[in-house]
């Protein structure tokens, strides 16, 4: 298990190109976009309180970032898919357990550790004067989310066969799926459409979830909380039964 934890977190900081693609948009979305908008938005509405608009945009900037960590472990399974490497690794003695929780355990680390970054970069350049009990709901919610949605990324690595397929959906899903949730605006302001359809998008758990922390504590996020862990731990389950069923198929 060592083992495997060390070469995810290899495979990920060693290539130059995946580090920089996880990175690079947190820092350009936190200083361009948040400090742009919040000077033009001012506040907005939320939980039924007017809230500054850079905090509200906060936890949409993490997700981002989770998303983008995500993409990389999910290009990483889908690749050794291909090469028929995920079998030769995750058979005896490493399990399939073993080798779905190291991708797991490395993605969540990263964005743990991005979201840190981050979040220091917007205290620097904003007057954010949350409660400790709040900084701790929205690191404890970053690394439920990242678990719950590099779990989704990583399950859907194993239904596609064809490449290009794959490069193009999974490039495509995360700004569909973030623009399409009440990211950067209110739910009361999206279009009645999309705010029903916001409802089965996980992106809104993860927002609900890290914005609820960042107003309310763990006493307002819990029940997100609970959510995310609970789609983490299916998505494990399905990848495990998924990867044994692919190799029957083969």
């Amino acid at each position: 298990m060592a083992a495997t934890v060390y070469r995810e977190y290899a495979l990920l900081t060693r290539n130059r190109t995946n580090l920089l693609l996880a990175v690079v948009p947190t820092a350009v979305y936190l200083l361009l976009f948040a400090t742009s908008l919040s000077h033009l938005v001012g506040s907005v509405r939320y939980g039924g309180r007017r809230v500054d608009y850079a905090e509200f945009t906060v936890p949409a900037l993490l997700l981002s970032a989770m998303l983008a960590a995500a993409t990389t472990a999910g290009v990483s399974l889908f690749q050794e898919r291909l090469g028929r490497m995920d079998i030769q690794l995750w058979s005896y003695p490493l399990r399939r357990s073993s080798y779905v929780a190291g991708k797991l355990v490395v993605s969540t680390a990263l964005v743990l550790l991005q979201s840190l970054a981050a979040l220091t970069a917007a205290l620097v350049l904003f007057d954010f004067r949350w409660p400790p009990g709040h900084w701790a709901a929205v690191l404890c919610g970053s690394v439920v989310a990242s678990m719950a949605f590099n779990g989704l990324y990583l399950l859907l690595a194993t239904v596609f066969t064809d490449f290009q397929r794959f490069t193009v959906t999974i490039n495509v899903v995360a700004p569909v799926l973030l623009f399409a949730s009440p990211s950067f605006y209110p739910p009361q302001d999206m279009a009645p459409v999309l705010r029903v359809l916001s409802w089965a998008n996980p992106v809104t758990y993860g927002i609900r979830c890290l914005r609820d922390a960042v107003f309310g504590g763990f006493g307002a996020a819990w029940p997100w909380m609970l959510v995310l862990a609970a789609v983490a731990s299916l998505s494990c389950a399905l990848i495990s039964r998924a990867l044994l069923a692919l190799a029957r198929a083969a």
